[in-house]
């Protein structure tokens, strides 16, 4: 490998380092995919290289209990393979990679909040190329296979790197988001992009890709963005192991950081234009993702039902009446109005409700009501949130009961079970 890009790897590392190692009802809900990658290059004389940096979920993975340890822990294992065809689709670069997980919770709400994650690099010289991603579980078999993401390489100009999208951690550290090339909603993100030339200045225009092709809608156009020039200086990295690493840019290059305001960025698609001085342009597509989505947010009926809790019967009405645009827009304006925040996009009323949502569906769920939020139970765990503590009452010769006391509210809620089936009806409030 030669010395250059031997650097320019390490420098991607060591910016990058850490994060190595969501139509629905707000229209259009990027989520939180299972598995994401994406691909970047960094455009060299005659070899170039091709990073892939990638996201597992760990509830993609069935997790099998290992008899044999002392501990209760649960294990995983799978295997990420990854493979470059050329324009004629022959195999021009292939690795794996193994996955080895352990966890002392198999349970879905646990797994679905950690993720495994790492890169690849290939070198290659220019042209066309085709990328093949395929995540195994060894347990299961299951397999996941994605072959439609395309990456093109051409001689190299000024421009040695597409925008890497990234977050600003301070002035010499930068993040790679690694959300299959998308950023996070209502924060502040940007662009990092490498260049023989010094640009110290930008035009760039923000266009929002509609549903069903509809015309793209301009949030702005033509407007002036600032770069920060990283030019013969070092960039201090943190590793995942907590280490520092002073890297430096390789020769004849320049590190170009374009910052933006992400702060009211709707969630959906995107597309960003940066025009330069010498009319040179830069162009990618990304989403803006709400990550940790509550899952309830993705059926309309499923989140309109629990607000009747927190509303007047008329407003839940008309709630639910009309057809699905219309329906829609008022459940945006619904939650507009409880929003503590609305100088940004994200919603913090509104995603502790359907957090709370989620945990009722499935906690409070019986025979008779399949949607747990909204019995008894559920409707008071939406109002109050969790109990400061729970109780179980079995009386052989009664009902059973839970008894939910709110010490800080001074508020005890007394639930019975007369069928003795797990359908707790409120008896007491007090």
């Amino acid at each position: 490998m030669n010395g250059r890009l031997t650097t320019v790897v390490m420098l991607l590392w060591g910016m990058f380092g850490p994060l190595f190692a969501q139509e629905n009802i707000v229209r259009e809900q990027t989520g939180n995919s299972a598995i994401q990658f994406e691909q970047h290059y960094i455009a060299q004389d005659t070899t170039n290289s091709v990073i892939i940096p990638f996201r597992i979920r760990y509830d993609y993975f069935v997790f099998t209990r290992a008899f044999s340890s002392v501990a209760e822990m649960y294990s995983a294992h799978g295997e990420v393979t990854v493979e470059l065809l050329d324009s004629t689709g022959t195999s021009v670069a292939r690795s794996i990679q193994q996955i080895g997980i352990t966890v002392k919770e198999n349970l879905p709400s646990s797994l679905r909040e950690q993720f495994t994650q790492n890169f690849f690099i290939f070198y290659v010289p220019n042209g066309r190329y085709s990328i093949v991603f395929k995540v195994e579980d060894k347990e299961s078999k299951r397999q996941f296979v994605d072959d439609k993401k395309r990456l093109t390489i051409s001689k190299p100009d000024s421009m040695l790197s597409g925008l890497i999208p990234v977050k600003n951690e301070s002035e010499k550290k930068f993040t790679l988001f690694n959300l299959g090339g998308d950023v996070l909603f209502s924060q502040n993100y940007g662009f990092v992009f490498l260049s023989q030339k010094r640009y110290a200045s930008a035009t760039s225009s923000l266009l929002k890709l509609q549903l069903d092709d509809e015309e793209k809608e301009v949030i702005n156009a033509n407007a002036p963005s600032s770069i920060t020039v990283f030019e013969n200086r070092t960039i201090t990295a943190m590793m995942e192991n907590s280490t520092t690493l002073p890297l430096h840019g390789m020769n004849r290059s320049n590190i170009h950081y374009v910052a933006f305001d992400g702060s009211q960025l709707r969630q959906g698609r995107y597309e960003l234009t940066l025009t330069f001085p010498d009319s040179t342009k830069l162009k990618t597509t990304f989403a803006a993702r709400w990550q940790d989505m509550p899952v309830s947010l993705n059926d309309l009926d499923l989140a309109t039902e629990p607000i009747q809790f927190i509303t007047t019967k008329s407003d839940y009405s008309d709630l639910r009446k009309g057809g699905r645009e219309t329906r829609i827009k008022r459940f945006e304006e619904f939650w507009k109005k409880k929003d503590t925040t609305p100088l940004t996009a994200y919603n913090e009323v509104m995603h502790e409700f359907y957090r709370r949502v989620d945990f009722s569906m499935t906690a409070f769920r019986t025979l008779r009501d399949m949607n747990g939020a909204i019995t008894d139970r559920g409707k008071i765990y939406l109002l109050f949130g969790k109990p400061s503590t729970t109780e179980r009452l079995l009386n052989p010769d009664g009902a059973p009961k839970e008894i939910w006391k709110y010490n800080s509210l001074n508020k005890t809620f007394t639930f019975e079970d007369p069928s003795k089936q797990g359908n707790y009806k409120l008896a007491e409030n007090k």
